[in-house]
């Protein structure tokens, strides 16, 4: 007796859930925990699959699709779902990356340059105010510090006491796990409903690509996990210009209201056979 496309679909949901499970495990996240808490992520993706097929949305409807007793979609519907409170997350990931990228911030090499804090152009208030207008500068200066990124720059002879610069080729927190986490989430999160789309069979298929090789030595991983990171490298600074560009002009036109991630990955391990 052949699966069903839903039998399919959840062993597909199992395997992926495997690294996501182990790491619950290793932060004390318990069987019982995860599973009320996905009660939750069900009745919210609910919504959206009955809207897409024009189904009405009310508590039958979501408690039909999802297989949860309409007593707890009516409590959860009741209580609404609040808008999560505005981050700074990503006004500063975007600071990073101008600084990273654009000319007026970087050297006649490409490298960030060491920046006075506050000022005219070339500035890093100046670089704030371009990624931002709903958080100060300071507060942006203080969190990309806090995270690692960023750190004071010690005065030498004739220059200001108020220098900036950054530390990191990429955006990769040494402190805070929570930013970590969020990382995390964000980005395997859009890898996934990139994939998700891609199985609907309607619409454009998005870019959703990998290279698989096996029976290879650690120093052959070693190798290309350095070419990987230099092919990441000159993606990242010939993609984030042009979509930097088409982000300002776009700004507060009609229609704008899409957003895009795009990433690489490189994984190893050992060969399914050992």
């Amino acid at each position: 007796m052949s699966e069903s496309r839903a039998d399919l679909s959840l062993a597909a949901a199992l395997r992926l859930l495997a690294p996501l499970v182990t790491l619950l495990l290793r932060e004390g996240v318990t069987y019982p925990r995860f599973a009320n808490a996905l009660k939750k992520t069900f009745l919210e993706a609910a919504t959206g699959v009955l809207e897409a097929s024009a189904t009405r949305v009310n508590d039958s409807s979501i408690s039909t699709l999802t297989g949860i007793h309409r007593k707890d979609v009516r409590e959860w519907r009741a209580v609404g779902q609040p808008r999560p409170p505005a981050k700074t997350f990503g006004a500063v990931m975007e600071v990073f990356t101008r600084w990273a990228n654009d000319p007026d911030y970087c050297d006649e090499h490409g490298q960030p340059r060491v920046l006075e804090r506050s000022g005219g152009a070339g500035t890093f208030e100046a670089l704030a105010a371009a990624a931002s207008n709903d958080v100060h500068p300071h507060t942006l200066l203080r969190e990309l510090i806090r995270l690692g990124v960023a750190r004071p720059v010690e005065a030498e002879p004739g220059a200001s006491a108020d220098r900036i610069s950054l530390c990191a080729q990429a955006f990769v927190p040494s402190q805070g796990s929570a930013e970590m986490l969020q990382l995390f989430s964000d980005n395997v999160g859009d890898h996934l409903a990139a994939a998700v789309h891609n199985l609907s069979e309607s619409g454009t298929q998005m870019l959703e690509q990998s290279i698989f090789a096996d029976q290879l030595s650690p120093e052959s991983v070693a190798a290309l996990s350095a070419l990987a990171r230099q092919i990441w490298l000159k993606a990242f600074h010939e993609f984030v210009p042009e979509a930097t560009a088409l982000s300002d002009r776009d700004q507060g036109q009609p229609g704008a209201d899409r957003r895009l991630r795009v990433g690489m990955y490189f994984y190893h391990g050992p060969d399914a056979k050992s």
